[in-house]
């Protein structure tokens, strides 16, 4: 008896060791952990009469509630072309988010999705004062756990800002991100 429980020792040890392998060390604690992030990606404003598109940059900073959410706030830019018959005329975008992330798995992958509400210029005003539209946002992505430090990520964003007069402006983000993770305690 006593060399079958060698065996079965020995069998669940190595069993134990792939999975340790396959899966990348131990889980990632989410609650233990705030992020410093940085984003660069495309986004997409479209209303009824006109679409723009071009380039975004965010920066932001995330801290871990528990194992399954995250709090998350960014302050970024968009550069937009506005595509229209006349040529393009540029666009500045500038958007303040804050989301709330549920993670579905906290192993070396990690998918989520969450909620969200920005403050953004509207993009069609060109005066000096650029007043402030307020919006809302639906995010999905995944994040890479590459290391206990190195985070990499791709966030999908589909949003809608309200605009003074009743109308809706979509606007749609696509992202890659790196974070920078650290200990909170």
């Amino acid at each position: 008896m006593a060399r079958h429980d060698k065996r079965f020792r020995s069998l669940f040890g190595i069993a134990g060791g792939a999975a340790w392998l396959l899966v990348g060390g131990r889980a990632h604690a989410y609650e233990e952990q705030a992020s410093l992030d940085l984003a660069l990606g495309y986004a997409l404003v479209v209303d009824d009469d006109v679409s723009a598109q071009g380039a975004s940059a965010e920066l932001g900073a995330s801290v871990g509630l528990s194992d399954t959410y995250v709090a998350r706030a960014t302050l970024g830019y968009a550069g937009l072309i506005e595509a229209t018959e006349a040529g393009g005329a540029a666009q500045h975008l500038g958007r303040l988010r804050v989301e709330a992330l549920y993670l579905l798995d906290v192993l070396k992958v990690v998918p989520f999705f969450g909620l969200g509400a920005s403050l953004t210029n509207n993009p069609h005003d060109s005066g000096p004062l650029l007043p402030v539209r307020i919006g809302g946002q639906l995010v999905f992505g995944v994040d890479y756990l590459a290391s206990r430090s190195w985070t990499l990520g791709l966030d999908v964003r589909a949003a809608l800002l309200f605009e003074g007069n009743g109308q809706l402006l979509n606007t749609t983000d696509v992202a890659l991100r790196v974070s920078r993770m650290f200990e909170t305690f």
